[in-house]
């Protein structure tokens, strides 16, 4: 009898969070409602069978006792099921993916496929914009983008700064995430997952380890420290290093020389991919067009370096 009592009590009061909550009162994420509710459910059942047997003690223990372990039960439970929210919305969503594809398409493969990589985007990669452009090669038709919360409200201060290049970087960032929103073959989802911290790089490190996904950053800083913390990282600026066309010594290119070097004699231009090209004996050709000939290469952390010669007969 005790415990049909409690059952209707958090029923009748599950029911009036139910209508707060539809009717705008309270705001609460449908997932954290969905997930509590669950929750409040198995604790309920939990909670039945354990006070089967405490329900035939005598009174007063008999008519009491129960209730108060199903309080306990109902309470230690749904506050498990709402601390681990984010990993129980995590794994219904990717069983719903597999079952989705299983039924649509059949097969473990088609799952895989389906369900993809998770790729957390960082506030520089976002700023950076060439994640639309790799986009659109296809390169990431397999895997889910994920924009943090906290990395879309830090655009937005970005984007409200009082500085100019600081505003003019943030609103690009958020252009870059309408048009990646709109990209019909690209999945993109913001999250509302919460995270311990207040700086915004460890957070999104954080993040991406808890969920096993791969971080996309153009950060070099960023980047070592997710290595070293046992995350796989994308990085734009690797990518496009990698996809330079390869120098050999020997080689002539033709650059423009348009300022001086380190050293007093050094000329130093740039390939049309940004490369730069550092020519011994140049600088007397500052301002002009020449050709020369490559004598080395130099890989450095923000990327190549060509070393060369000016081509004199």
């Amino acid at each position: 009898m005790a415990f049909l009592q409690i059952f209707l009590v958090i029923i009748l009061a599950l029911l009036a969070v139910y209508l707060l909550f539809a009717s705008g009162t309270i705001k609460i994420a449908s997932g954290v409602f969905l997930v509590t509710l669950a929750g409040v459910i198995v604790g309920l059942s939990i909670g039945a069978l354990v006070t089967v047997p405490l329900s035939r003690l005598a009174n007063p223990y008999g008519q009491w006792l129960p209730l108060v372990v199903n309080v306990f039960i109902v309470a230690l439970v749904t506050n498990f099921f709402y601390t681990q929210r984010h990993t129980f919305g995590r794994y219904l969503e990717q069983l719903y993916q597999i079952l989705t594809a299983l039924a649509g398409r059949g097969g473990k493969e088609a799952s895989t496929k389906l369900r993809g990589r998770e790729v957390v985007l960082d506030t520089s990669a976002i700023i950076d914009g060439r994640v639309l452009e790799v986009a659109h090669t296809g390169f990431l038709l397999d895997s889910r983008l994920l924009v943090p919360k906290f990395v879309l409200e830090e655009l937005q201060r970005i984007a409200d700064s009082e500085d100019d290049l600081k505003r003019a970087r943030g609103r690009r960032g958020l252009e870059i995430l309408n048009q990646l929103g709109k990209e019909k073959e690209i999945k993109v989802k913001v999250i509302e997952e919460e995270v311990n911290g207040n700086d915004v790089d460890a957070k999104i490190v954080r993040l991406a380890k808890e969920r096993g996904a791969r971080l996309m950053t153009v950060d070099f800083n960023l980047n070592k420290v997710a290595q070293i913390q046992g995350v796989e990282v994308l990085n734009i600026n690797e990518l496009h290093d990698a996809l330079r066309p390869v120098v050999l010594p020997g080689e002539i290119l033709e650059v423009k020389i348009i300022q001086e070097g380190k050293d007093r004699t050094q000329g130093v231009g740039y390939l049309e991919d940004g490369t730069m090209v550092v020519v011994e004996n140049g600088r007397r050709f500052l301002g002009k067009e020449i050709e020369i000939v490559v004598t080395r290469m130099f890989q450095t952390a923000a990327g190549k370096m060509i070393f060369g010669e000016p081509k004199e007969s």
